[in-house]
């Protein structure tokens, strides 16, 4: 009997535990699916890739979804922006909207350069190609709009000290304005920089530089209108030397013509650059190249002249040579070549590179990245300059050579008709040399004041003195050509022939005496 009553005992137990365990698996089943389908309605809302990062070389791709959050980067947080309040400051693509490359075109960074003082840009291996996107700016999330932008480059680092980024442990991306967005490293906030430069390394990683101070103008509005107001003083001086030297028939001779277009390159400089800095012209691309070819078309056309006094006093006058018209014309072919192919061929250099090509005036080398951009103006000017001074002086040896050559035949008491050069073209040559050299060192003053006042660091008064010397150049080139080199006989008698000026008989003997044959 009590046998019998154990048995029911556990029976009933079973039945009791078999229903309780029975409950809790549909209790578990249930609180499970819950659980499950909660778990999708969040990856419904936050499943999205993150934003792809910017990338110098070819990486794999992501999809980005249409509203992203910062904090949806690592998927820590739900990546709707449609309750967020939207920034007041948003990114718009202009079409002055650049993208800022640290290195020339075909250069990539050299971050683990032995010598830190080289230029932190070497020959580029891999190929600059970052990423763009397209964006809406809320509080503490962005909203990607998925519109494929491509932005050009400027060229060049505008800080003078910098914070460093590398793609590798930093999140940042080009904004459709060209502007940086950096991702703070707890994924919940960003900040956008204006003031930045990227690039990449051998090695393919992605810097990315943003300013703590930027380069700022180092020369006041006003003084810059200043030193503009002197070119444009300089433009008259400049066309009148050329008018005269290419209408009055006495001056217009090979040397005359190349000094006419000399001029005529620098006054063309001098407008276009002083009007850009006078009005505020944007001058990066095609204004600017134009500028920088002018200019150097003028040190080219010194060069020119330089060596039109060295063929004249070592082959022309001792070996009395009179160029006919038709070699006369193939010698200015020549020249016009030289002062063309030359600053043509560092113009396109510097379009190759993405540099800008406006020259170094108003300018301050306070970076490295700005005086890389002077790379095709400021050594090749230096370097012509150097070239006209050892013509010079080649040509002075040239003079004592003939003047030897004259002292000999004093002595021998040769008659006129026994001269051995023509000593009328001998005196012009020698006349046009003096003036040739007078500008020479002038050209040379200048030149180093430019150098002084683009490498200096300081913002003191003397380097505004320094450019208005600068400035003036076309002032010095009409003093010397026009005043010094004594052109007033041939420029009354041309004033004489259009009935505007009565010519004294003694000025008329002058002027045969000074007929230039060259």
């Amino acid at each position: 009997m009590s046998f019998y009553y154990l048995q029911e005992i556990v029976m009933v137990y079973l039945a009791t535990y078999s229903s309780f365990v029975l409950s809790f698996a549909q209790t578990t089943d249930q609180y499970n699916l819950n659980t499950l389908s909660n778990n999708e309605s969040i990856d419904n809302v936050t499943s999205t890739e993150s934003l792809e990062p910017i990338s110098g070389v070819n990486s794999f791709s992501t999809e980005s979804s249409t509203s992203t959050s910062v904090a949806s980067v690592n998927n820590a947080l739900p990546a709707d922006c449609s309750q967020r309040e939207k920034n007041r400051g948003q990114p718009i693509a202009k079409s002055s909207s650049r993208l800022r490359k640290c290195c020339p075109l075909g250069e990539n960074l050299d971050i683990y350069r032995e010598n830190q003082s080289d230029s932190m840009c070497d020959n580029g291996i891999l190929k600059f190609e970052p990423a763009v996107i397209s964006a809406v700016l809320f509080d503490n999330c962005i909203e990607d709009l998925e519109i494929e932008t491509i932005l050009p480059y400027d060229i060049g680092n505008p800080c003078n000290s910098s914070f460093q980024y590398d793609d590798e442990e930093d999140v940042f991306f080009v904004l459709q304005d060209g502007s940086l967005l950096i991702i703070d490293h707890d994924n919940e906030s960003y900040t956008v920089e204006k003031n930045y430069c990227l690039d990449i390394d051998k090695t393919g990683h992605l810097f990315a530089f943003t300013c703590i101070t930027q380069v700022e103008e180092q020369i006041a509005f006003a003084k810059v209108v200043m030193v503009a107001v002197l070119m444009l003083i300089s433009i008259p001086c400049l066309l009148l030397v050329s008018y005269l030297h290419l209408t009055l028939r006495l001056l217009r001779n090979l040397h005359g013509l190349s000094l006419s277009l000399m001029s005529l390159c620098l006054s063309s400089g001098y407008f276009v650059h002083s009007v850009v800095h006078i009005y505020e012209i944007p001058n990066t691309g095609f204004i600017g190249y134009v500028v920088q070819f002018f200019i150097l078309s003028y040190f080219f056309w010194y060069f020119c002249i330089c060596f039109n006094v060295l063929f004249n006093v070592w082959y022309k006058l001792p070996c009395c040579i009179q160029l006919t018209k038709t070699w006369a014309t193939i010698n200015f072919i020549c020249y016009c070549l030289i002062a063309f192919t030359g600053p043509a061929t560092l113009v396109a250099l510097t379009v190759q590179k993405g540099l800008p090509g406006l020259p170094s005036y108003f300018l301050q080398g306070l970076t490295e990245s700005i005086r890389e951009s002077q790379r095709y103006f400021i050594p090749p000017v230096s370097t012509i300059l150097i070239c006209s001074f050892l013509v010079n002086i080649i040509s002075f040896f040239g003079f004592q050579r003939i003047n030897g050559y004259s002292q000999a035949e004093k002595n021998d008491h040769a008659g006129p008709s026994d001269a051995i050069f023509d000593q009328q073209k001998y005196e012009d040559v020698k006349k046009d040399a003096k003036c040739v050299s007078l500008l020479g060192i002038i050209m040379i003053i200048s030149w180093l004041l430019e150098i002084v006042t683009f490498y200096s660091g300081s913002n003191s008064n003397y380097l505004l003195l320094c450019d208005m010397v600068n400035g003036l150049q076309g002032v010095w080139i009409l003093l010397i050509f026009l005043v010094v080199r004594r052109r007033r006989t041939i420029i009354l008698r041309w004033w004489y022939d259009r009935g505007s000026h009565k010519i004294e008989g003694t000025e008329l003997q002058e002027l045969d005496t000074n007929v230039n044959h060259i």
